[in-house]
């Protein structure tokens, strides 16, 4: 009994640490610094301009309306209404999200034997493992835009590697990405802790 206890408390702890390790997603942003953010409070979609190459992964109905929904939960929660016209609007909210494929490399090195070895070195069984694996990483951009000059006012950033394999999972994948971009506007919020 004690060893399965100290056994399932192990896990626990690297289960919990993997955990913190992969909870956060790095997020950049631009904005302009003159624009008066905190006035805000309606906003409307713009439909997006069209892409000179469209990628059947990330360019979907079921993409869209995913992207769309996490949006509007995540401005709703944030105290920001969606406008009933694009005229009574503050402010109008696009994305973009794009696919490349990616490659990781990582290189082992092992032996067996005496290592580091001062003048004479013996060793056996040394070698180099390298290991490449494929992934996509897909990029969420999050544009703020101005209505009454079609500006850019505030753009989010932030990439991942597409990992998720269900509709239920990718559900999830996009509220949280939207979720962290979200977390940085207006400008200030996340420092303010609001």
């Amino acid at each position: 009994m004690k060893l399965s206890r100290q056994y399932s408390t192990g896990v626990f702890l690297i289960l919990a640490l993997s955990l913190v390790g992969c909870s956060g997603i790095p997020v950049s942003t631009d904005y302009d610094t003159s624009w008066q953010f905190p006035q805000l409070s309606t906003y409307a979609w713009m439909v997006p301009k069209q892409k000179l190459v469209e990628d059947p992964t990330v360019d979907n109905d079921l993409m869209n309306n995913r992207v769309m929904r996490a949006v509007d939960a995540e401005l709703f929660s944030m105290g920001v209404k969606k406008a009933t016209g694009d005229a009574s609007a503050d402010f109008l909210i696009t994305y973009h999200v794009s696919a490349e494929n990616r490659q990781s490399i990582n290189s082992f090195h092992s032996s067996f034997g005496y290592y580091p070895c001062w003048q004479s070195c013996y060793r056996f069984g040394a070698h180099n493992d390298t290991y490449i694996r494929h992934y996509k990483q897909g990029t969420f951009m999050v544009d703020v835009i101005d209505p009454a000059s079609s500006e850019l006012i505030w753009r989010g950033i932030a990439g991942r590697r597409l990992t998720a394999k269900t509709p239920l999972e990718r559900d999830a994948y996009v509220n949280e990405i939207v979720s962290a971009i979200l977390a940085e506007f207006p400008p200030g919020r996340s420092a303010s802790g609001n």
